[in-house]
């Protein structure tokens, strides 16, 4: 069996484990505003003419949202990679069984037919598939361009000092596009519509990590071949940004984070100034 046709192992487990984390460390609140968002956004995320004969019929669309729902964690993943050993593409049926799933799902949660936590379990589920689809979907490198989008998360104040790195980053060759002081829905659709291959994203404390979370999240729906950089005093902190927010990389100073866009964009070193 091909690579292509089961997810890694290591890659689900760690996906995995990394909701979990967010489960345990984000109030209640929040876990529903994530839920809201992944199954909102997947939902929305058909974006591709489909032919009718790949469509999933009703029922495979309700095993499946029982997988997600079921007290096997890996029940969901189990059941998208038995559709990939049939040779569905991620375009055509994994993203589209997960899409239509996530639409079933929206709809039983608002007919209360099921549960918020069960939601929210099926939520994280939903992402962190998508998360292990995105790392083993081959993406290219981007075109070798000092290229990146920086902006500030949404409900932050403190903008300066994310103004002045991109004044830096512009000394040094790099073409940046800034964003501060969007809504969240704003700033979402202004970077799907450009999709960026370098996100960086400034917070400045710990009081951000809900939002900044919930933007990782939907920008992981939709901008999926982007690298997200988080940036700022947040990342000074002891959170495991990176597994808890799935962020690419974290930088609380501006020479580590040109450090971090080097590498994300795969770009030759040892040229910063």
């Amino acid at each position: 069996m091909s690579r292509s046709a089961t997810f890694d192992r290591q890659m689900l487990e760690t996906a995995f484990s990394e909701i979990d984390a967010v489960h345990r460390s984000l109030p209640e609140a929040t876990l529903s505003t994530l839920a809201a968002e992944v199954v909102t956004r997947v939902a929305n995320n058909l974006r591709f003419e489909v032919q009718p004969d790949v469509v999933p019929c009703l029922d495979e669309i309700d095993m499946l949202c029982n997988a997600l729902l079921s007290d096997d964690p890996r029940a969901a993943a189990a059941f998208i990679e038995n559709v990939q050993t049939k040779g569905s593409s991620y375009e055509t049926l994994c993203l589209l069984y997960l899409t239509v799933a996530a639409r079933r799902l929206g709809e039983w949660w608002d007919n209360d037919e099921v549960s918020f936590y069960r939601v929210t379990v099926a939520a994280g589920r939903i992402y962190a598939i998508l998360r292990i689809l995105r790392m083993e979907r081959p993406i290219g490198v981007p075109d070798m361009q000092r290229a990146a989008t920086f902006a500030s998360v949404p409900g932050e104040n403190h903008t300066l000092g994310i103004t002045i790195a991109s004044d830096l980053a512009r000394e040094r060759g790099w073409d940046i596009d800034l964003f501060v002081g969007l809504t969240h829905d704003a700033l979402v659709e202004t970077l799907e519509q450009r999709q960026p291959g370098l996100i960086g994203l400034s917070a400045s404390g710990k009081r951000s990590l809900p939002a900044l979370t919930r933007l990782i999240v939907a920008l992981r729906i939709s901008n999926p071949t982007a690298r997200i950089l988080v940036c700022g005093q947040i990342a000074a902190t002891n959170l495991p940004l990176v597994g808890l927010t799935g962020a690419d990389a974290a930088a609380h100073d501006f020479q580590g984070a040109l450090g971090h866009m080097e590498r994300l964009l795969d770009l030759p070193t040892g040229r910063l100034i």
